[in-house]
């Protein structure tokens, strides 16, 4: 498979709580190999929307 197979946003209110839903939940997923995690400081810009082009 590719360099990444799955990209997941995943927030929590503190990185406490990110540590238990990667131990007790992502990390009992069957079939997960490796995890890798990038932990943002702070936030610029968050947005969902995709850009709708018309006409």
């Amino acid at each position: 498979m590719g360099a990444v197979d799955f990209l997941l946003r995943i927030v929590t209110a503190d990185i406490e709580a990110y540590e238990r839903f990667f131990f007790e939940k992502l990390s009992m997923v069957s079939g997960i190999q490796e995890v890798n995690s990038i932990v943002a400081l702070s936030e610029i810009k968050s947005t969902t929307s995709l850009p709708v082009l018309r006409g």
